[in-house]
């Protein structure tokens, strides 16, 4: 069952997020932050967690939100299994490798962050809670937006250490070409660079200069993740068929 689940498991969660992404994008109503007219989704304006609202930045007539609930059920739907996906995955991966302490705390950074996949995906940003107090004012309380970036930032944070321990244990492996190896290193520059962004990156609130750059390195970085780890997998399901 292991050996299934290294060999094919990854192609499963990879043909998931891709697809799903597709199709939210499609049923997708439009609007982004500085332009709540367009209609459609816009790659490089709207972030993919965009497809997870409950509705979208485009308006009626009535200047009313367009619903997004198609979008956010096939979106919430892919972004959940695919994380699921990656956590069996990753669960299962110490073993194929001989240093079963060192892959295990690979493992474990790699899980975590299938789990802030997960809730990345059934956090929609745009839900918060009111209430009105004795004036009629209305006040926050709590916004799921909040959680939403905390868990969406830490899918990277908690990939980082993961792609190096890997990387590390692939090229020091002598079940699996060094290509790969050097892969999840080249990897694990990514995250680096994303994670500069994401704390030292100009806010992509305040131009859309910087909102075309923080989303576009975020489709890079989220692809290159599962990639990633499709591209290991193919490696072992060579190895493990040459024995």
């Amino acid at each position: 069952m292991k050996k299934y689940i290294l060999n094919y498991l990854p192609f499963y969660g990879v043909s998931i997020f891709v697809l799903s992404n597709i199709v939210a994008m499609y049923f997708y109503p439009g609007g982004s932050m500085f332009d709540n007219d367009t209609q459609g989704y816009d790659f490089f304006r709207n972030f993919l967690s965009q497809l997870g609202r409950i509705k979208a930045y485009i308006t009626d007539i009535e200047g009313n939100q367009i619903s997004n609930i198609t979008s956010f059920k096939i979106w919430s739907s892919g972004m959940s299994l695919t994380g699921i996906i990656f956590c069996i995955y990753y669960f299962c991966l110490p073993s194929f490798f001989n240093y079963k302490k060192l892959s295990i705390l690979g493992s474990f950074f790699a899980i975590i962050a299938g789990i802030c996949f997960i809730l990345t995906g059934i956090t929609p940003g745009d839900i918060t809670l009111n209430v009105i107090d004795q004036k009629g004012n209305l006040i926050n309380v709590f916004s799921v937006y909040q959680i939403h970036v905390f868990v969406a930032n830490n899918i990277f944070y908690f990939a980082f250490p993961s792609a190096i321990i890997y990387s590390y244990l692939i090229i020091k492996s002598n079940k699996i070409d060094n290509m790969y190896g050097i892969g999840y290193y080249i990897f694990s520059i990514f995250i680096f660079c994303y994670i500069g962004i994401l704390l030292f990156g100009p806010n992509p609130f305040k131009s859309e200069f910087a909102l075309i750059l923080q989303v576009t390195s975020q489709k890079i970085i989220a692809l290159s993740w599962v990639m990633s780890t499709l591209v290991l997998s193919l490696g072992i399901k060579i190895n493990n068929s040459s024995n």
